[in-house]
This record gives C-alpha cells, sequence and structure tokens, in this order.
C-alpha cells in the first residue's frame, strides 16, 4: 500500500466553484489485481477502480439528464427520465459490487426493483424507493409504449432520484459523487492537478478554460523536453563540451539543428514555439509507452497551445481567433480531458514498471586484504594503483570475472580517513576505481 499526498480538488454543489484541500490518497491492489482507492480523512477503507469508473459514467449522464428532465417539452422531459434510470441502474451495480454482494449473488439478471432489494439486505435501504421503482415503471412505458411523461412529474422523479442516489453513495463510498474525478487515477503530480481543475471547468461550463488545464498537464509531461528556450544564448559556432551546465539545458528532443541561438531569433517569434516536436522522436516515445500518436496529436490539435519557461514563471497561450466557438465546447473538453488521463497514465505505468536492484547493504573490504595489490584494470598485468592499508574507507562495489575468467576480482574505492589525514598529509589519497582479485578461497 502506498500513501501520498494529494491535492485534492471536489466542487461545492452550490455554488460549482472548486474546493481545494490537501488530503492524503491511497491506492492498493487485492489479490485479485484490483485497485482500490480511498481517502482517509473520509475513513473509507478502500473503493474499487471500477465503482470509480461507473459513478463517474453516472454522474455524467445525471448531468447530461438535468436540463432535459427540467424541460418543459414532453419529450425532452421523457428522454431525460429514461436516461437518469440508466444513471440509477449503473449506480445500484456499482454500489452492489463494492459491497461484493456480486461474490454471493448473481447480479446480471436482476430487474432494477430487485437491485433495490439487494441494496437493502446489505444495509443500505434507498431513500423513497417507492418513487424510484414508479420511476422505473414510467421509464418502460416511455421506451418500450412511446407514453411520455408529464415534465412536472418528470421534474420530481429527477430531484429524488439524485437525493436517493447521493445518500447511498455517501453512506457506502464515504464521498459525494461530485468529488470523483478521473484524474484521480493518476500518480500525485503537477500534471494530475491541471487535469482535475479541468473537470472543474468542464462541470462550469468553461471549455476553454478546461482545454488549457488539459494541455497544459499535456505540456508538462510530454512537450517540456522538446523546448528549446534554454538554447536562446547557445552559439554553435563555438565548440563546448557536454558539461553539466550544457546537459542541464534540457529539451534534448528537439531537433538538433533548433537548438541555438541563430535558429532561434530567425524562427521562434511568439511564446509556444520554443516547443519543436522531433517527429521522429515524438513516435519513438510514444512506441515506447505504448500510445497512439494520432492520440497525442489531437490532443495537441485540439487543446490551445501553451509554454513556460520555468515551472515558477507564469504560462503563456496561443490558439486560433475561431479556437473558441468551435472547439471550446462539451464534447472536445470531455475527449480530450479523457484521452490526456489515458495518455499520462501509461506513461506513469511505463515509468513504475522499472525495477532496480537493492543496494540497501553495503559491503566491507575484509582485514585479509590488507597488504594486498589493487590494479587499475581487472587483470593481474595491469598497473597497480594501490596497496591496501590501515587508515583507508573502502568500498565494494562489484564482483566480477577478470579479463581471464579464471580470475576474479572486486571493484572498490579507497579513500585516506579524515584522521589518517591530518596525521600523514603526504599519504596517497586515495583512488576512485581500482581492482583486488580474489583468490579460490576467498568470498563476498
Amino acid at each position: 500500500m502506498s500513501v501520498a499526498p494529494s491535492i485534492y480538488a471536489a466542487i461545492d454543489s452550490r455554488t460549482g466553484l472548486s474546493l481545494i484541500s490537501a488530503i492524503p490518497w491511497v491506492i492498493r491492489c487485492d489479490k485479485q489485481g484490483t485497485r482500490h482507492y480511498s481517502n482517509s480523512v473520509h475513513g473509507r477503507v478502500s473503493m474499487k477502480e471500477s465503482t470509480v469508473h461507473s459513478l463517474v459514467i453516472a454522474r455524467t449522464l445525471f448531468d447530461r439528464a438535468e436540463s432535459l428532465c427540467h424541460s418543459e417539452d414532453r419529450y425532452l422531459a421523457s428522454a431525460g427520465l429514461v436516461i437518469v434510470q440508466d444513471a440509477l441502474e449503473i449506480i445500484l451495480y456499482a454500489l452492489l459490487i463494492e459491497l461484493e454482494v456480486d461474490e454471493e449473488t448473481s447480479l446480471e439478471k436482476k430487474g432494477f426493483d430487485e437491485l433495490i432489494g439487494e441494496l437493502k439486505k446489505a444495509g443500505y435501504p434507498l431513500s423513497k424507493s417507492g418513487t424510484l421503482k414508479a420511476l422505473n415503471k414510467q421509464r418502460v412505458l416511455t421506451k418500450h409504449y412511446a407514453q411520455m411523461a408529464e415534465p412536472i412529474t418528470v421534474r420530481t422523479y429527477f430531484s429524488v432520484a439524485k437525493q436517493a442516489s447521493d445518500d447511498a453513495i455517501l453512506a457506502i463510498t464515504k464521498r459525494s459523487i461530485r468529488d470523483l474525478f478521473i484524474a484521480d487515477f493518476l500518480n500525485n503530480s503537477e500534471a494530475k492537478n491541471h487535469l482535475k481543475q479541468a473537470e472543474c471547468e468542464i462541470y462550469r461550463n468553461e471549455y476553454l478554460a478546461a482545454l488549457i488545464e488539459i494541455r497544459k498537464a499535456i505540456y508538462i509531461e510530454f512537450e517540456e523536453d522538446y523546448s528549446v528556450y534554454s538554447w536562446r544564448d547557445y552559439d554553435h559556432n563555438k565548440q563546448e563540451g557536454l558539461g553539466l551546465w550544457m546537459i542541464g539545458r534540457g529539451g534534448w528532443r528537439a531537433p538538433y539543428w533548433t537548438r541555438n541561438k541563430d535558429w532561434i531569433e530567425s524562427h521562434v517569434n511568439k511564446p509556444t514555439d520554443y516547443i519543436q516536436i522531433d517527429n521522429n522522436n515524438w513516435t519513438l516515445q510514444a512506441l515506447e509507452l505504448g500510445i497512439h500518436t494520432a492520440e497525442l496529436e489531437n490532443l495537441r490539435r485540439l487543446t490551445p497551445a501553451v509554454f513556460r519557461a520555468n515551472p515558477k514563471e507564469e504560462w503563456s497561450i496561443a490558439y486560433d481567433a475561431g479556437f473558441p466557438e468551435n472547439n471550446g465546447n462539451d464534447s472536445n473538453a470531455r475527449y480530450c480531458l479523457d484521452r490526456a488521463v489515458f495518455t499520462i497514465l501509461k506513461k506513469q505505468e511505463h515509468e513504475t514498471s522499472a525495477r532496480h536492484p537493492c543496494a540497501d547493504y553495503p559491503v566491507d573490504s575484509p582485514n585479509i586484504y590488507i597488504g594486498r595489490q589493487v590494479y587499475k584494470r581487472p587483470n593481474l598485468g595491469s598497473e597497480v594503483i594501490h596497496t591496501i592499508a590501515n587508515g583507508y574507507d573502502y568500498k565494494v562495489r562489484m564482483v566480477l570475472s577478470g579479463f581471464n575468467p579464471e580470475e576474479k576480482f572486486i571493484e572498490l574505492s579507497g579513500w585516506l580517513s579524515d584522521e589518517a589525514m591530518e596525521k600523514h598529509p603526504e599519504a596517497d589519497p586515495g583512488f576512485h576505481r581500482g581492482y583486488l582479485q580474489l583468490r579460490p578461497e576467498e568470498e563476498i
């Protein structure tokens, strides 16, 4: 189990404003490999990944249905009713699976009323279940027999369904349905915070702002490595070695010919031009991470361009004049959010799949090596660079065969201790890397 602090964005249901607070987020896997999510402030032991997915889907359906259910048009109101019932059914399934009722009872063939009954058996009766059952009967008449529902009745059904589902979700998961974000599946990061803010903006119908937040996350995770900003003062006509100050410039994924002052002065006409994608590197990176390049390109085309010189600087933004009117909409924002979460999740999964050997227990060189010779290379014919002696601190790094496979060596470093250096300032200060032969009877 891992615990990490998270910037958690919730949405006030009355004002629609995001509420930000630092809350520890816990992720663990059970024996079946199912991921669970929990929030210690709410006291929930865990929440299954499938539960989060289902509840986010149901929340989206409720959002879609709300305007329909409040319409005075019978056709629109009836369509909203059908969507509300679907959302309720998804919530019932999700909560029963969260409670692991599906492990004892087959839920696939159970009807709406039976699902309500199963939830009651599990100790969580739905409020106003009679009204919800009446809603389901009206949905059957509307969907299968084309009988329109009265708008005033639909509004009542919507209100009851929303309240009953909210109460049940809060009772079982200890979280409101409005507290759920698809970005919660990502590891804690700056990009995750931008994506959660994007969800808040979508909820407030601020689609352009949401798309900008999404692009910021893409910039941080992918595009920043293609920034030539730090090369704007580099003169490629001067011979400069690859020192740390050069490596620290970043932007090494950008085409090599763009990483110099002359090119930048000629081609960078606005801040977002500092991002120079090398198509070969872009494609190879996507293939390595298991991401379709088309999806990455879609995210770049369908969101405003962004740039920042470094994490402490403000963001620069650029988009076509007609972009907000043509692409600043709910459909595009939700598509980009979903794809951004998916691509960043793939990148994080790739990064966390790396495994490294344990190095918790350093090996000290035994005293039996006193007086023995240390060679420059793992070869007895190599130059002798040191003789093992008291007063030195040695660190063994590797056991290896020499250039003669029958000879075995250890790689080690050795430095004169502070105390010995004070007493014998003229002594050999030590060596960074050398090789000591192991005799057949010696072991590390």
